[in-house]
């Protein structure tokens, strides 16, 4: 099923060029003709409407979101049906994802900035507490850093509503293996927020060391850490974060419920205090107008090109040429989360065996392997049959030079982006005095895909 620039959905919202594409569906850039503004549309792929769940959950999440405003909350505009295709329309957003910020500041940031950065956090999940809802998915990749340093809580896919729980099936696992609760992983029917108190904690934690609080070389062994293992000491891994900070975010990563602070407002005053941070613009901390910019003429050059006519058919030849004026719906890769999402959740198992700024939700009772998500990106930078898998690595906290193999050929050095044929590849980083790290990614066509890898000590 395709939809074609220009389209118009519920005689309001105008398709003007996909911006991101995922497994779960696509996001297109598009225009509120009511109010003369630009939106971003995210549309559920076709295979996916034949799960009830997952367009419940899908729709759920625009009928709920649409009613609540905060300034911390990616906004809702509305929401339809394109045929059997449901959609939701969000604000548009320019900037970094709090992923890409760590990625660009050598893995952690100071601080001063995570407690800017966690104060806002903490209002917008507030809000979702305040109105009975818990968002279950908190992570780096969930957060957005846009205009005048404004931080908005993306994806809302997999929120519980407490007044109507019965959309996850009891037993299920929902949420991202790096920062779930223990509560998370057994799949207790009874979430509140005090999960998305221990997932702010462990994102916290990410911010001021440059990793999340268990590391493992599966996903087995990082959800054993969560729900079994004692929560690392911040201080021993950065010797600059103050050792009453560090108890602070012990406390949040607490394995029993009743030992966390009772809300994020009470964990955010906790960590302040501990801090003694001093106030800080996050505008003037982290300048995203370049990126703002990049992101400007990357869709310019896809609406023009989008305005393009198809080639010219020659009657002898018998071929029917690709239309560049349409575009596919359902596309390998991932939603793009700095123009309104990061991928809608739904009912299928994914998880990823390794720290990746990409990675998907997991949902599911038991974890499985999935493919790499990757990112939309400009089509003229990549041949059709090509896409860039761009490698980081992290060595004790800091971005570091590793050599990576791709299957077994020594290839480059960290941090690089490498072009490769689209399909699945072994990647092998090594740095001495460091585990080697041996990883499957999925290099999709056309598209750049995000490869981090934090590497410990032999």
């Amino acid at each position: 099923m395709h939809v074609t620039p220009g389209e118009i959905l519920d005689q309001r919202w105008r398709i003007e060029t996909r911006i991101g594409q995922g497994a779960m569906g696509s996001v297109f850039r598009g225009r509120d003709l009511t109010a003369n503004k630009i939106v971003a549309i995210k549309i559920l792929a076709p295979e996916h409407c034949r799960k009830p769940k997952v367009v419940a959950r899908f729709e759920r999440e625009a009928e709920k979101m649409t009613s609540l405003r905060h300034t911390n909350i990616v906004a809702f505009h509305g929401h339809g049906r394109r045929g059997v295709l449901p959609f939701i329309v969000m604000e548009f957003l320019e900037g970094l994802t709090l992923s890409d910020v760590l990625e660009k500041h050598g893995g952690k940031i100071g601080l001063n900035e995570t407690v800017a950065i966690v104060k806002q956090i903490a209002l917008g999940l507030a809000f979702l507490h305040a109105n009975g809802l818990v968002h279950r998915d908190i992570k780096p990749q969930n957060v957005f850093l846009g205009v005048g340093g404004r931080v908005i809580i993306l994806d809302l896919g997999v929120v519980r509503d407490q007044a109507n729980p019965g959309l996850t099936r009891p037993g299920a696992m929902v949420g991202t293996p790096y920062y779930m609760s223990p509560e998370q992983i057994l799949g207790v029917e009874d979430i509140d927020k005090r999960t998305d108190v221990y997932a702010l904690a462990a994102v916290t934690f990410e911010l001021l060391t440059g990793r999340p609080p268990y590391l493992g070389n599966n996903n087995f062994e990082v959800l054993y850490g969560h729900k079994n293992t004692p929560p690392p000491d911040a201080t021993a891994l950065v010797k600059t974060v103050p050792k009453s900070v560090s108890q602070v975010l012990i406390r949040g990563l607490s394995k029993r419920r009743d030992d966390r602070p009772e809300s994020v407002t009470e964990f955010v005053a906790d960590l302040e205090a501990a801090a003694g941070a001093k106030k800080i613009d996050l505008a003037k901390a982290f300048n995203v107008a370049p990126e703002i910019t990049a992101q400007k003429t990357r869709l310019t050059t896809r609406l023009k090109e989008a305005a393009k006519p198809p080639p010219p058919i020659r009657a002898d030849s018998g071929e029917v040429p690709e239309a560049s004026n349409s575009d596919v719906v359902s596309v390998p890769g991932s939603m793009m989360p700095a123009l309104g999402g990061t991928g809608q959740s739904g009912e299928q198992k994914t998880v990823i065996h390794r720290f990746d700024k990409n990675e998907r939700t997991f949902v599911g009772p038991s974890p499985g392997d999935t493919e790499e998500k990757t990112r939309a990106n400009n089509p003229s930078e990549a041949s059709p049959t090509t896409g860039q898998l761009r490698v980081v690595v992290t060595a004790k906290g800091r971005a570091a030079a590793a050599t990576v193999y791709v299957g077994g050929a020594k290839t480059a050095v960290t941090p690089c982006t490498l072009t490769l044929n689209a399909g699945p590849h072994r990647i092998k980083i090594e740095l001495e005095g460091f585990r080697s790290v041996e990883r499957w990614s999925t290099v999709a066509a056309g598209t750049s895909t995000n490869l981090r890898v934090f590497l410990e000590k032999e």
